[in-house]
């Protein structure tokens, strides 16, 4: 860390320390781990969101997560939820409490398991576990939790802000975690250097009873020291105060009393192992015999960053504890965990009896975590893949690699493979083919994971960029006016990416494309539209279409667009009209279609009311008679035009003409027989155009026709006495049409 920075740093670290509001407790926020796949992402969610909610909690002082990470950082430590970890950050951060926790997620349900650790007392007193149900609701479900901690805090908070000195003193503070370790003939006092004071030193006093008085028995710029000139039974009592370059001195540690007795020899450290973030501390009893007659009450273990220290306490271990292996051969196992990757740290240990009497400690032997991959690489412009290699780890306990992806360079990375290392065969490569879009960023670590499931560190972040989705097609175009089809055409793709061709269509341009066809094959570049499954192309119709290239992954171009008409159907025919009255036959003409390529006009005929046109002729001109048609008859008309492609046009109007009527039959037929004759009269038909009244004889078979005339009477003088004759007339116009017979005249000559 450069010296600024830490200059900066520890003038928070006394501002942190030294200040507050009088009930405040000192608390931190360690990042909540995730469980699961699934909840990657929400760890740093849910600290943030519990952070947010206990700044405005006035009974805590809250330490900046940018500050306690430059801490850590800066003396190797890490964040976790270990107790012998937490409470060893908390203890030389002076907080009063710190939270850890984690987040699981099943489905849309995500857990939060959360921690309060007291760091004076070394344990948990708060623990809870929320539930809530999507993202949407960590926000109130978070808000509850915070509220709970808060109220746990108030209930157990032991925080004692020490008020500040005045004169040469620089504050009310004192070196932490006091502690003394009684021997054989010796106590050995150790604590934790006060961040507030640079180029701390010592001083270490001594008196026969708690009370005093207390004599200076020596100065150290070590933050231990062994007093050696004590004798096995009485007790002493000791307490110590950090002073720095300034004169300023901190208050003295609370007073602790030690006694020395014979001590335990010190036990043998047979060698350590390294694995992932963590060390294994295997060790025998000393199979010397002691001096001492007490029962071994367990080991302390101490840990430095140098063989020649010096060397701090890590743990404390109960002999009754089960730190043997499953095989019984007298050996003790430690595992340290939370460590640095690839560290290099020495260790000791010393064995202690029931009256806390410890030994001396063992020769030190050094101890690696695994170290974390120190390099990734990437190949970039891939289509919707990225080659990733990377340095594997040399160590045997090594048994997978673990691949982690995200589109940020700071943070959301998910693990998206876990690869054998005993089958990548130093050949640490992996293909990333999984849901990758295109030209976009992506960012890689990668991790090693012992025997013990346990990941290192991640590597350093790798990015690389998928190659874009292929370029436009060009020079995309669409031919109108064909019939009932359209032709799009399109230069061929030069790019070897490209495997063929999208063809999209809409029947309006703003509207929704469907696929109209798939084409593979780079080197295509025309395509002819002219079906929608089993139905041809509308005529007069505009298409709209949408052409992309795609290549193996099926990613697609932007798409050009291109629009085309079909031919249009003829206009309707107008102008059609008919003359009416004529004598068994209608004669028709119309105006002439516009377009200059009607082959055929269709002629269409139904008489009276009924709709069942049929077709009655097809003709090249704009003229046709109708004939052979009944009399009087009502007879509608339609045409349509067809052109040289056979288009047909709509119907024309129709129109209605009548053929020229029967005249009516003669009424008021009258006769009588006198003088010898048959004398027979009958109204004039009201028709202007009566050429003549036809007069017949019914007879048994048929009529008989007897006469012509032009008058409205007639005088049959062939009736012979004694017989009877039957008359029917008929009238019959100029044009020869004949009316239908009047009714029967019986004439009887007596």
């Amino acid at each position: 860390m450069p010296k600024k920075i830490f200059i900066a740093l520890v003038l928070f670290l006394i501002i942190f320390v030294s200040s507050g509001a009088a009930n405040a407790s000192k608390l931190s926020v360690f990042n909540f781990g995730t469980v699961n796949l699934e909840a990657s992402g929400l760890g740093t969610t849910v600290t943030n969101l519990l952070t947010n909610v206990l700044k405005n909690d006035p009974a805590v002082f809250l330490l900046d997560r940018k500050d306690l990470e430059a801490f850590l950082n800066f003396n190797d430590l890490q964040q976790n939820d270990q107790l012998d970890n937490v409470v060893n950050i908390g203890t030389q951060l002076g907080l009063d409490f710190i939270i850890v926790g984690s987040v699981d997620k099943r489905g849309s349900a995500i857990y939060i398991s959360c921690s309060l650790i007291q760091i004076d007392k070394k344990k948990e007193v708060y623990s809870e576990r929320v539930r809530a149900f999507g993202e949407s609701a960590l926000s109130t479900e978070i808000g509850k939790l915070g509220s709970l901690i808060s109220a746990a805090l108030k209930k157990s908070s032991s925080a004692e802000l020490r008020a500040a000195g005045s004169g040469d003193k620089a504050s009310a503070v004192y070196p932490a975690n006091f502690q003394k370790i009684p021997g054989n003939k010796k106590i050995i006092l150790r604590w934790k250097e006060i961040p507030a004071f640079a180029g701390t030193g010592y001083e270490v006093y001594r008196a026969l009873n708690s009370a005093g008085p207390f004599a200076m028995i020596g100065q150290t710029d070590e933050l231990e020291y062994s007093d050696q000139n004590v004798e096995n039974g009485p007790a002493y009592f000791y307490k110590v105060r950090a002073f720095d370059r300034s004169n300023r001195v901190s208050d003295f540690t609370p007073v602790l009393s030690a006694s020395t007795d014979f001590a335990p020899n010190p036990p043998i450290i047979l060698k350590t192992e390294g694995r992932a973030k963590s060390v294994l501390i295997v060790w025998v009893s000393n199979p010397m015999k002691s001096e001492d007659t007490s029962k071994l009450a367990g080991y302390k273990i101490y840990r430095a960053k140098a063989e020649e220290g010096p060397y701090q306490e890590i743990t404390k271990l109960a002999a009754d504890n089960n730190l043997t292996s499953d095989n019984s051969d007298g050996k003790l196992y430690y595992r340290d965990k939370a460590l640095p990757d690839g560290s290099l740290y020495f260790y000791r240990l010393a064995a202690f009896n029931e009256k806390d009497i410890e030994s001396e400690p063992s020769r030190p032997l050094k101890g690696t975590p695994l170290a974390k991959v120190i390099s990734a690489n990437t190949q970039s412009d891939l289509i919707r893949e990225i080659k990733l290699t990377w340095a594997g780890v040399q160590s045997p306990f090594i048994v997978a690699y673990n691949i982690y992806r995200s589109l940020k360079n700071d943070g959301n990375f998910t693990k998206i493979k876990k690869l054998n290392a005993a089958e990548l065969k130093d050949n640490f490569l992996y293909s990333d083919m999984e849901g990758l879009g295109d030209k976009i960023n992506y960012y890689y670590y990668v991790t090693a994971e012992d025997d013990l499931g346990i990941e290192t560190s991640p590597s350093p972040v790798a990015q690389a960029t998928t190659r874009d989705i292929p370029p436009a097609t060009a020079n995309f175009s669409a031919r109108s006016g064909l019939v009932k089809k359209v032709e799009l055409t399109w230069t061929a793709a030069k790019q070897e990416e490209v495997e063929g061709y999208n063809i999209y269509w809409a029947p309006e341009k703003e509207g929704h494309y469907n696929l109209l066809k798939k084409i593979s094959g780079r080197d295509n570049n025309k395509y002819l539209d002219d079906s929608r499954s089993y139905d041809p192309l509308t005529d007069n119709k505009t298409y709209y279409y949408k052409l992309t290239a795609f290549n193996k992954v099926a990613a697609e171009s932007l798409p050009v667009l291109a629009q085309a008409t079909t031919k249009p159907r003829p206009q309707k025919p107008v102008g059609l009209r008919g003359e009416a009255l004529k004598v068994k036959e209608v004669p028709l003409d119309w105006q002439a279609n516009p377009e200059k390529d009607i082959a055929t006009y269709h002629i269409y005929r139904t008489a009276g009311e009924k709709d069942d046109f049929s077709s009655i002729a097809k003709v090249d001109k704009t003229s046709y008679v109708d004939k052979n048609l009944k009399d009087g008859v009502a007879y509608r008309y339609k045409i349509q035009a067809e052109d040289k492609d056979g288009l047909l046009s709509d119907y024309s109007g129709l129109i209605v003409v009548n053929t020229k009527s029967r005249p009516k039959q003669p009424e008021g037929l009258n006769g009588a027989y006198e003088t010898g004759k048959a004398e027979i009269s009958w109204k004039p038909n009201k028709e202007t155009d009566i050429a003549q009244y036809i007069i017949y004889e019914k007879r048994f078979f048929n009529l008989e026709k007897l006469a012509e005339v032009k008058s409205t009477n007639y005088t049959d003088s062939s009736l012979a006495k004694g017989k009877n004759k039957v008359y029917i007339i008929t009238a019959v116009d100029r044009d020869g049409l004949e009316s239908e017979p009047s009714a029967e005249l019986t004439i009887s000559a007596k």
